[in-house]
């Protein structure tokens, strides 16, 4: 295949700023060749240019997102929330997540296991789930009135101007 000098600038400038195989592993924390399996399943977007794999850093922050992304939401909620009741503990881990760290680099920052920071991580979904199902119920309770409860209202006003 020829190019021609202007395909090949154009081509040169997207491609400038994307990382290799293993930069972008490195990027997202992950070993290479979980890495690669990821990228052969098609999780991960690339491109493939003769026998190399080059990604974009904004495709390998939006699958970080899309990985993490509910736990970042989750701890926002847990931080926001006094009523929840985080231990200080809990806290330190979701201002981790908040700052886009991984629960194994969490694990490694804090020396504890992966499974203990996991074990928090579900206790903090646990509280928040508690609270979200308590905010829901509040709002059935007192929420707008429905049609079947103006109707009542307007049947007791009947039957009380009715002699």
């Amino acid at each position: 295949m020829v190019l021609r000098s202007s395909e090949v600038n154009h081509n040169l400038q997207y491609l400038n700023g994307m990382l290799t195989t293993h930069e972008a592993a490195r990027h997202l924390d992950l070993s290479y060749w979980h890495f690669m399996h990821l990228v052969e399943a098609g999780r991960i977007p690339g491109v493939r240019v003769v026998d190399r794999w080059l990604f974009t850093p904004d495709d390998l922050n939006d699958y970080r997102r899309s990985k993490f992304g509910v736990l970042e939401d989750l701890a926002r909620v847990a931080l926001e929330s006094s009523q929840i009741g985080l231990t200080e503990k809990q806290a330190i881990i979701c201002q981790y997540l908040l700052a886009n760290e991984r629960p194994s680099e969490i694990a490694r920052k804090l020396q504890q296991s992966r499974q203990a920071v996991h074990s928090q991580i579900s206790l903090i979904r646990e509280k928040v789930s508690r609270l979200q199902n308590a905010v829901l119920l509040s709002n059935e309770l007192v929420g707008p009135p429905t049609t079947t409860s103006i109707k009542r209202v307007a049947r007791g006003r009947k039957s009380s101007t009715l002699p």
